[in-house]
């Protein structure tokens, strides 16, 4: 009769329960605590539920999911999480502690399930908001890190469970003791990692460590099912200790010909980091590859520092559901920039990646694919491109169907070529680069597809839009959208500084406060800060987004009218001139990309949804676009922007 002060009484005698080994009597008065719990929640339906109670919920379902799954019940044990994590979100927001524990629950137990792609999402959410609740010293923090070294683990990456684990570790021996019962679940998934890299004799004594403190913990009868797990690792690893055989994971980044087969096979070069427009491109990109219209094989980073880089384009890349897809490091090019996108730091202070140069792992994905089927997307300076050029020309013209370039170009007359754009931002950080890659393709008759800023300009979205991306609960969205807030500060700052002071950087004189207002429809009085509501009706171009979809032939006749240059029998295809954006239709263009955008973060966190019906959140996207009040879509007709426009990129024209 009183649900929330029977529940705190039970939940006194039902820890005691579990660490007796009763496992089944516990589960059913969790469930009764949670049933009465629910119960009382649905006969005030009609009145506010306070926060409490709801939360007392949470807890219940989350007590109830850790036990089945000591049970190995794991579809109820990932409903009840599911149940505590959306509750939570509601309650508390995606930052909170109480969050990251269900966020981390529902994907360890998405692993016992064997759906480490679909976990591992959730696991980097869990790890990025431990490191910020408790820094990277708590236990909490070590828990989340032994969860996502079994997701990478689970998806055929166990080099990089490796470093994870052992930091796990680490972290337990010194705030438990060597032999407290808490590690034991830590050593097991590191003698599965031991064994799948094939150290099986190191696997065996961490096996042997385990059940060593298992019986120096517990009495005969209780955590019999650890017990038994224990001791059938030993019985594996030594019977492929005899037979010479080691359990593991296909690696399936290194399988380049199984991955060919699901759509258009694209290599990608980015500066990921330098704003949120990478960042954003390869959002697109995992929704083109969910629809199999694209399969990216590769992502090369370029730009200092090459390393911290690549491990951002590594996490966000797993966060968006593509853990299988390879990062090299590219070249190292003189235009340093700073990242300022830091959506996983939580990982990426551990560093644990392995990255392969990316020149390496373009001649090997290229020398595995069939001939004129590879297309290469730029989203950054065309460097690499040009030195894989001169090192394996022979791989560039066969394999190569077509390159797709964010940056400008036109067509001289009197050369009857093709010549870069020596404005454009990607152009300008090498542009010998830029020189030889267009005369490459236009000599070995390679189509190109070039994308300039015009063309943004001729789609601006809202940045209100961002918004709605952080109603996802996707830690990515947060921070694109924090980031742009800042850079936005950031710049109306400097167009406020007088043209003399160093403050303003390389930002042309004419930048001024009434250019901002003009070119970013931003409409502020002389009392007024630049505060995050005043700019939710401002414009946002996503350059490399729509350099994405270029990639995909059946876009680029929908919502584009390209330029076609016919040079040597091969067309060229221009997209965005000084006097016409290239898009044909700016309300479809808008709404296709806002879609996809939006679609991608739902689905990559499909693992906590209550109802995972892909179509479902598809049609829930369509829903929202549909009755939305205000779209991106519907900004004036005078955002179209020609001339020479600032490049925030780089602070020049």
């Amino acid at each position: 009769s009183f649900p929330c002060l029977t529940a705190p009484v039970f939940s006194l005698i039902l820890p005691i329960l579990r660490k007796a080994g009763d496992l089944w009597q516990a589960e059913a008065l969790h469930r009764k605590v949670r049933n009465m719990l629910m119960a009382s929640k649905f006969a005030n339906e009609t009145e506010v539920t306070g926060t409490e109670t709801v939360l007392l919920l949470a807890i219940s379902h989350t007590q109830l999911g850790c036990t089945v799954f000591a049970l190995k019940k794991y579809d109820d044990a990932w409903q009840e999480h599911k149940s505590a994590l959306n509750i939570r979100l509601k309650e508390l927001g995606v930052t909170d502690a109480l969050v990251s524990e269900s966020f981390n629950y529902c994907a360890e137990t998405l692993c016992a399930m064997g759906r480490e792609a679909e976990a591992l999402p959730l696991s980097l959410q869990s790890v990025e908001i431990r490191s910020r609740e408790f820094g990277t010293s708590h236990p909490a923090y070590a828990h989340a890190l032994c969860v996502l070294s079994k997701c990478y683990h689970g998806v055929g990456r166990s080099h990089d469970a490796m470093p994870l684990i052992e930091k796990c570790l680490e972290i337990c021996e010194l705030v438990f003791s060597p032999c407290h019962a808490n590690i034991i679940p830590n050593l097991v998934v590191q003698g599965d990692i031991l064994q799948a890299v094939g150290e099986l004799e190191k696997s065996l004594s961490i096996y042997q460590r385990a059940l060593s403190i298992h019986e120096k913990n517990f009495k005969p009868g209780q955590k019999d099912l650890q017990l038994e797990e224990c001791q059938e690792k030993i019985k594996g690893v030594i019977m492929a200790l005899e037979n010479q055989v080691a359990y593991g994971h296909p690696d399936p980044m290194l399988n380049g010909k199984d991955k060919i087969s699901a759509g258009t096979p694209l290599i990608v070069i980015t500066d990921i980091g330098r704003d949120i427009d990478d960042a954003l491109a390869f959002v697109m990109l995992s929704s083109l590859k969910k629809m199999f219209i694209l399969n990216p094989l590769a992502v090369i980073v370029t730009l200092p520092p090459l390393e911290d880089r690549a491990c951002l384009a590594r996490t966000v890349l797993d966060s968006l559901g593509m853990h299988d897809v390879p990062v090299g490091l590219g070249t190292d090019v003189a235009c340093p920039s700073e990242i300022s996108l830091k959506p996983f730091n939580g990982i990426a202070q551990q560093n644990p990646f392995y990255f392969e140069r990316g020149g390496s792992l373009m001649a090997r994905i290229l020398s595995e694919a069939e001939e004129k089927s590879v297309k290469l997307l730029c989203l950054a300076n065309l460097k690499d491109i040009s030195d894989f050029i001169v090192k394996q020309e022979a791989l560039f013209r066969t394999k190569v169907k077509e390159v797709v370039i964010m940056g400008g170009a036109s067509y001289s007359e009197a050369r009857e070529q093709l010549v870069p754009d020596e404005t454009a931002s990607n152009n300008s950080c090498d542009l010998t680069a830029a020189r030889h890659v267009y005369a490459e393709c236009q000599q070995h008759n390679i189509p190109t597809t070039t994308i300039s800023r015009y063309a943004a300009y001729g789609c601006p979205l809202l940045v209100s839009f961002l918004d709605g991306l952080m109603k996802t609960n996707h830690l990515l969205a947060g921070e694109i959208h924090n980031s742009n807030f800042k850079s936005m500060q950031q710049l109306w700052k400097k167009v406020n500084m007088p043209s003399w002071m160093p403050g303003r950087g390389k930002l042309p004189a004419r930048c001024n406060r009434e250019w901002f207002l003009d070119f970013f429809k931003v409409k502020v009085d002389d009392t007024t800060d630049l505060l995050r509501e005043i700019l939710q009706g401002s414009a946002l171009y996503l350059y490399d987004s729509l350099a994405t979809l270029n990639c995909v032939d059946a876009y680029v006749d929908f919502h584009f009218t390209p330029k076609c240059c016919m040079i040597a029998g091969t067309v060229h295809r221009l997209i965005g001139t000084p006097s016409s954006s290239g898009v044909a239709n700016r309300y479809y263009l808008v709404n296709e990309m806002e879609g996809l955008l939006k679609e991608a973060f739902n689905l990559s966190l499909e693992g906590m949804h209550l109802h995972t019906n892909k179509w479902e959140i598809s049609e829930k996207v369509d829903d929202e676009r549909e009755n939305k009040p205000e779209s991106s879509a519907d900004l004036n007709e005078e955002n179209t922007f020609g001339g020479e426009v600032y490049d925030e990129k780089k602070d020049t024209v």
